[in-house]
């Protein structure tokens, strides 16, 4: 088992997958195509739409990005959505989060056709993933599950303990590994003996937003750890630097298998956002691609 567990490598791989598929359906008369919208001011969601973006770009992905400042009025937003649902050269849309103040994430996405909800976070696609039925799936646990399967093919029996139980990684996290046959504890800020049941667990995914929380005193010889978390913290010398959840020097020499953080998770989430797109490019257009199956 490699023990590093390189999600940039990975996702480049996965990325040269997709090519093809994209190539197939241009040749088609089909360029894939997904909208962004941001409507907020944070740095953070800049970059990550601009990430976005780029690898849309070099995948042969037509973006459309809308980029809004605080004080957007929701009808506006509304507006925008349902054009996006009606226009059929447009088969995927992401709303980024967070928003700004005043605006409902939850209310907002929701308006989005689950048809074309890139991310899997509409109170439907959600539902379906919970009841183990066809879906669009959240991209960021759905890298997560591929960086796992990279180092263990069958999970099936084991132990994983999920912390966070947010619903764009927790809960869909929860879900995704029982439709692969683990037993699945999640944990979160008001569970109790969190170290104790951690340190029984064969796989451990965090995204609990704690910086260098998980230390080797959670992990079981031998556990593969998944970090979502993603942290900014000054260092001593007054740097910033972004760290995960997990005390990586310090589970190093007990783990089996470890993502790191930055390169490791977040490559594999914008990979999946482009998956989905392409995806749902070839769903929409099954009619006109003369698909029976699923292999396109």
């Amino acid at each position: 088992m490699e023990r590093f567990i390189d999600g940039k490598a990975i996702a480049e791989k996965f990325c040269e997958t997709l090519k093809g598929k994209v190539e197939r359906l241009k040749s088609a008369g089909i360029t894939p195509c997904i909208a962004l919208i941001k409507a907020n001011d944070d740095p953070a969601s800049e970059i990550y739409v601009s990430k976005k973006e780029k690898l849309a770009k070099a995948l042969g992905i037509k973006s459309q990005v809308y980029k809004f400042l605080p004080g957007v009025k929701e009808d506006f937003l509304k507006d925008l959505i349902k054009d996006l649902n009606q226009d059929p050269s447009v088969h995927a849309i992401l709303l980024q989060s967070p928003l700004a103040e005043g605006l409902i994430f939850k209310k907002l996405i929701n308006l989005i056709s689950p048809e074309k909800d890139v991310d899997g976070l509409t109170s439907i696609n959600q539902g379906r993933l919970f009841a183990g039925e066809n879906g669009v799936l959240p991209c960021t646990p759905q890298g997560v599950m591929h960086l796992i399967h990279s180092v263990k093919k069958d999970i099936s029996g084991m132990h994983a303990v999920v912390l966070g139980r947010s619903v764009i990684v927790g809960r869909p996290m929860v879900s995704l590994l029982l439709n692969n046959d683990c037993t699945v504890t999640a944990l979160h800020s008001k569970s109790k003996n969190t170290l104790e049941i951690c340190s029984t667990a064969d796989i451990i995914v965090s995204a609990v937003g704690k910086p260098k929380f998980v230390t080797k005193d959670f992990i079981k010889t031998g556990a593969i750890v998944i970090d979502v978390g993603i942290n900014r913290i000054t260092t001593l010398e007054g740097k910033r630097k972004v760290v995960g959840d997990v005390d990586f020097e310090d589970v190093w020499n007990s783990v089996g298998a470890i993502t790191p953080v930055p390169n490791g998770v977040g490559p594999m989430t914008v990979a999946y956002l482009m998956s989905n797109t392409v995806n749902l490019a070839i769903d929409q257009n099954r009619k006109k691609l003369g698909i029976t199956s699923d292999k396109f």
